[in-house]
């Protein structure tokens, strides 16, 4: 009974994680792969290895290291391969309606990508698990709908000052959950890659307390962060620099 209790608060758990993911609607605009263009669905990004576009019966997966970069714009780039991105017509909503385009290496690491509509305030809600994932920033091109994003300003190369940094949780015991930015980014031991700055992260498991703490992650220190989850008394934390 007691190991079928546990079985039981272990999955429903699980369910209550994977429901606080959010799935925004989003349409397929274009791209390299084999989804129709114009297709209706949802951003999944419940599993914690693969991005989802979950469309009709059918879904397109892209493993987060694969994904190569992540930009959100107004309107088409210059550089979108297929002519239907340039006579795009937003489904969603016309003042509010922006370009996801997601580039990734596809087979023998060609160059590919993916181009979805999704409201500004929908893709707010999951870009922060994007770059937990995906360990890179979102780019945003945000001009007025009329100006060419060819005249925009050249972006500099991130400097090492914004690199993201390899971030690695441990916990006592071994496969806590770990949250950022109060979703969930996988299960410990986890490695991942933040950009400096300071970070909120919670990590839970199965009848014992959450444990939080903030972390800062400075520019060039790799982190390793540790939570002890075995005591009903205060957390013991133990937080390391790779040198």
């Amino acid at each position: 009974m007691k190991y079928s209790a546990l079985l039981v608060s272990l999955v429903v758990f699980s369910a209550l994680v994977l429901a606080s993911v959010p799935h925004p609607p989003a349409v397929y605009v274009s791209g390299s792969s084999a989804v129709p263009n114009g297709s209706t669905g949802s951003l999944n990004l419940g599993d914690e290895k693969e991005f989802r576009f979950d469309y009709a019966d059918d879904s397109l997966k892209l493993p987060y290291d694969r994904i190569t970069g992540i930009l959100l714009e107004n309107k088409p780039g210059s550089k979108s391969h297929l002519a239907s991105s340039v006579g795009w017509v937003p489904k969603l909503n016309k003042r509010q309606a922006k370009q996801l385009t997601i580039t990734y290496k596809g087979e023998n690491d060609a160059g590919e990508s993916a181009v979805f509509e999704i409201t500004k305030e929908e893709f707010q809600s999951i870009a922060s698990i994007l770059e937990s994932r995906t360990g890179m920033r979102v780019r945003y091109n945000e001009g007025s709908r009329g100006e060419s994003r060819d005249t925009q300003p050249v972006q500099p190369p991130p400097s090492p000052d914004s690199a993201p940094v390899p971030v690695t949780f441990t916990s006592t015991p071994r496969g806590a959950m770990v949250l950022l930015f109060g979703q969930t980014a996988g299960r410990t031991p986890l490695t991942t890659k933040l950009g400096p700055g300071t970070y909120t992260v919670q990590m839970t498991a199965s009848g014992l307390p959450p444990w939080t703490r903030e972390i800062e992650v400075e520019p060039g220190k790799p982190l390793t962060v540790g939570a002890d989850l075995g005591h009903i008394q205060p957390n013991t934390v133990v937080i390391t620099q790779v040198p």
